[in-house]
């Protein structure tokens, strides 16, 4: 919304949609609740200053949720800045981003450059700040501007998480490839109850994922979560009962689930022994 200069009613969606994204957190739905209110306040000549307070409060308040200050000084790549003893906004804007990803890997595996859009954050917390102080040459009254602001804040918050989103999506694609391999690994080498429990022998022919989801990623840690298909061979009986005929084989597939956690330090260095696996077999006994 570049050219068009945003409604109320849009700026009411933003904050919803908004405040969606952390359900349960009343602080935050309630903040924002406020600065609408406030902003609407014609009659006050002061409105979007008291406006930039609530909504630096709800910015920070979000950054702090997403990047505590342990998690951040965990990370490999965080450096204290020399201005200051705390962790700064665009550190923290940094993690909410990647985590504790090293960033040689985002840089030369996942072709991303965090530092534009954690700048872009920070600057932006800045002018809010700047907007607080009353001084003569602050005052934000105009309704345009007001709701120019508050648009705004709430952009850039949305462009930080999609940048955060886009890196997961990343780190998603580059990995699904060890992921099919290592899954495979962790199918065949060890017996697998669910599969096991079905026939004389079961055999995994093969698997495939249906999908990749990155959960979390840490100061530490990354956890995948991977919903896929495995193929099996059943057989009744022993070979030779196959050959007698009195043994069979049949083929079918069951759905597994898997979580994989791996070190931030090596994200695609999954290993089938890190991989906790199970398979539903309830469709065998329907």
């Amino acid at each position: 919304m570049a050219d068009k200069v945003p409604s109320w009613r849009d700026i009411g969606k933003a904050s919803r949609a908004l405040s969606a994204l952390f359900p349960g957190d009343r602080f935050l739905k309630t903040v924002l609740r406020g600065c609408i209110k406030v902003g609407k306040q014609k009659s006050n000549p002061i409105r979007g200053n008291f406006l930039a307070t609530g909504l630096r409060e709800a910015v920070n308040h979000i950054i702090h949720k997403l990047a505590p200050d342990d998690e951040v000084r965990g990370c490999v790549w965080f450096v204290q800045a020399e201005d200051t003893d705390t962790v700064t906004r665009k550190q923290r804007a940094t993690y909410i981003i990647k985590g504790g990803l090293p960033d040689e890997f985002l840089r030369e595996e996942l072709k991303i450059e965090v530092a534009p859009d954690a700048k872009a954050l920070a600057d932006m917390i800045n002018g809010l700040n700047r907007s607080t102080h009353v001084r003569p040459n602050t005052i934000l009254t105009e309704g345009t501007a007001v709701r120019r602001l508050f648009y705004d804040v709430l952009d850039a918050v949305d462009t930080l998480l999609d940048a955060a989103e886009d890196s997961r999506s990343a780190v998603r694609d580059a990995v699904a490839t060890a992921l099919h391999n290592r899954v495979f690994e962790r199918l065949i080498s060890e017996t697998i109850q669910e599969l096991d429990e079905l026939s004389t022998h079961t055999t995994v022919d093969h698997h495939w994922i249906d999908a990749i989801e990155v959960k979390d990623i840490n100061s530490e840690t990354i956890r995948y979560e991977v919903a896929g298909t495995v193929s099996v061979a059943l057989q009744y009986g022993s070979n030779s009962d196959v050959r007698g005929d009195i043994g069979f084989r049949a083929s079918d597939s069951y759905p597994y689930e898997a979580t994989v956690i791996c070190s931030v330090a090596d994200p695609l260095g999954v290993d089938p022994g890190d991989i906790e696996l199970k398979v539903d077999n309830s469709s065998f006994f329907e």
